[in-house]
């Protein structure tokens, strides 16, 4: 999968856990207080089975830091797993998972779930800065 991703252009970064993937999430401009300067991250990839601590832990974790205003934004999070069953899914949606993509899938297929949650981010952005401007004009 990364190889895949490398080759398209993307940068892409790897944690073999939860705890490595937290920890990095603490490394980037979603951080609150890190410098513009920090590394970028868009969405995160994440396995629901990994050692150490699970991929639904984590998410709960990051939507956890969001709810605390540790990060600056939603952490846009894809759900990578074997276990496609409707149940399965919908934990992961209950967890806090943006998408789930499930394994084995064609590099493609992971590539259209990003955009479409890019896509949605750009919206949401946009929907906020109208707000903020219709906000200032009453104001004024």
């Amino acid at each position: 999968m990364s190889k895949g991703l490398v080759k398209l252009g993307h940068a892409v970064y790897v944690a073999n856990h939860g705890v490595e993937a937290l920890d990095f999430l603490r490394t980037t401009r979603l951080w609150c207080g890190n410098a513009a300067d920090a590394q970028n991250l868009t969405v995160v990839l994440m396995d629901i089975e990994m050692p150490v601590m699970d991929g639904l832990t984590c998410v709960r974790k990051i939507r956890e830091l969001e709810r605390e205003g540790k990060l600056t934004g939603r952490v846009k999070v894809i759900a990578i797993t074997a276990n496609a069953r409707v149940e399965q899914v919908n934990t992961a949606m209950e967890a806090g998972m943006d998408d789930v993509v499930s394994k084995p899938f064609r590099v493609a297929e992971l590539i259209s779930s990003i955009e479409r949650l890019i896509d949605a981010r750009e919206q949401e952005a946009d929907a906020e800065a109208e707000a903020a401007a219709e906000a200032e004009t009453v104001q004024q």
